[in-house]
């Protein structure tokens, strides 16, 4: 698995994050090589937020992954991230269930 992470700095600051994660699963219909890439963690301090860094910093990620073998590109969305991420293509699936243990 590897794992990499973009930032956004102003004054040597950092201001916004986001971070993927490349991993292989068993190939399947539609992603023949297995391999597969995961955003995680998209933030944006509150007081730089709606000015379009998270959308630039995605914008590199879907570039990156673009130039690999990976076929699939998926994240978590909340609800005040959603908007960003539809506008950059991404789409909601009810595909996944889970088990938490607390």
């Amino acid at each position: 698995m590897s794992v990499l992470a973009w930032v956004a700095e102003v004054d040597s600051q950092i201001i916004a994050t986001t971070g993927l994660v490349f991993f292989q699963r068993p190939p399947y219909n539609g992603n023949l090589s297995g391999l597969e890439a995961y955003v995680m963690n998209v933030y944006t301090i509150p007081m730089w937020r709606g000015q379009g860094i998270a959308t630039a910093l995605l914008k590199e990620i879907i570039s990156f992954v673009r130039a690999t073998e990976a076929k699939r590109l998926w994240l978590h969305a909340t609800e005040d991230g959603k908007r960003v991420y539809e506008k950059l293509s991404f789409v909601s699936t009810a595909k996944e269930m889970e088990i938490v243990w607390y």
